[in-house]
């Protein structure tokens, strides 16, 4: 049979499914509700008539783009590595540091594809469960290091989908105490300002990410960026594909740190809707809310089932955990603007009007 054919370690992964569906309100990715600034898309279509060649591969470690980080974290360019968003980022993270029988640490709930690239590398991802508010403990995460031994530990802050997040100082005391790999994912780190960033050179084994996807709305071109010392970052290099960031992505990321005080007034805005929608989903009949440090909320709510196809049915897509094991009754709202989080509060509303009993 042709699946005999796959590595014997990877027969039992499911391929990941980005379902494909038309929609009229798309709620569902935690994607920024703001497309790309006329200033950008006007300097992009001028580069594209006259400047970038693209018969020429892209510059291969995105040099240009990695300066202008630098000098924004007030780091160096050594410091700092680009990824075709930060999910080639995480496996090449994997590949790196976490061979076969390897032990990989991951929050759950936490974002799927930690632990999927740490199975694709032939590593062994484990679960280590955040509280019954899902918020991060760092006794319990210093039990999982003791009891597994793990080569690389995740922590995802703030975390998604639950939103929450775990302290700088409690982050310090793992990097202080743990000898492995300390990965800390930072994608949705504009919507709550504290970060690991400054600290990596203090530290041998700490490694940040980020994501120009999610605040900066770069989604469809995928740019992420990993911070470390220098060493450990010249390490990573050597997992690196080359030419991995294409031309066109690599220019429109530069484009947007010229304008990061219009991205600063968004994130503003999306913050201030976050807090006014989390008060008014807690309004509703059977729906809770967390609370959020990132661009989306996620809610347990009375039928997920019912509500989720209440919502698809007028057009709106929102995540659904539908089978997961601690979110089988849970929804993943990102934030839109306002008329989208007057649309998606109405439509719940309707929803849960309808369904049967209440």
């Amino acid at each position: 049979m042709i699946n005999e054919y796959l590595r014997e370690d990877l027969r039992h992964i499911k391929a990941y499914d980005a379902r494909q569906q038309s929609f009229i309100l798309k709620l569902d990715a935690n994607e920024s509700p703001y497309g790309l600034p006329l200033e950008i898309r006007s300097q992009l279509a001028s580069d594209l008539l006259n400047g970038i060649n693209y018969q020429y591969y892209p510059n291969t470690n995105a040099d240009r783009l990695r300066d202008k980080l630098a000098s924004r974290l007030n780091l160096e360019r050594d410091n700092i590595l680009i990824g075709n968003g930060s999910d080639e980022l995480l496996q090449i993270i994997s590949t790196a540091f976490a061979g076969y029988g390897d032990k990989v640490l991951c929050p759950s709930p936490g974002f799927g594809m930690v632990a999927y690239y740490a199975s694709l590398a032939g590593a062994k991802p484990i679960n280590y469960p955040l509280d019954d508010r899902f918020q991060y403990s760092l006794d319990g995460i210093k039990r999982a290091i003791q009891v597994h031994r793990p080569k690389v530990l995740h922590i995802c802050s703030p975390n998604n989908p639950a939103g929450s997040v775990m302290e700088i100082a409690d982050i310090i005391n793992l990097a202080n105490s743990y000898e492995g790999i300390i990965v800390v994912d930072e994608a949705y780190y504009e919507f709550w300002g504290q970060s690991m960033a400054a600290l990596v050179n203090m530290f041998p084994n700490l490694v940040v990410l980020r994501t120009f996807s999610k605040a900066y709305g770069l989604a469809g071109l995928r740019v992420g960026y990993l911070i470390s010392n220098k060493e450990l970052v010249s390490q990573i290099y050597k997992i690196k594909p080359p030419y991995n960031v294409n031309s066109f992505s690599q220019r429109a990321a530069e484009l947007i740190l010229d304008h990061t005080d219009l991205y600063k007034e968004r994130v503003a805005e999306i913050i201030e809707a976050r807090e006014d929608l989390t008060k008014k989903l807690a309004g509703l009949k059977g729906v809770f809310p967390y609370p959020s440090k990132a661009n989306f909320i996620l809610a347990k709510v009375g039928d997920s089932k019912a509500i989720y196809k209440g919502l698809l049915d007028k057009g709106i897509l929102v995540r659904h955990f539908l089978g997961h094991p601690l979110l089988n009754d849970y929804l993943r709202i990102s934030v839109g603007l306002k008329k989208d989080n007057e649309f998606i509060l109405r439509s719940m509303a309707e929803a849960i009007t309808n369904m049967e009993g209440w």
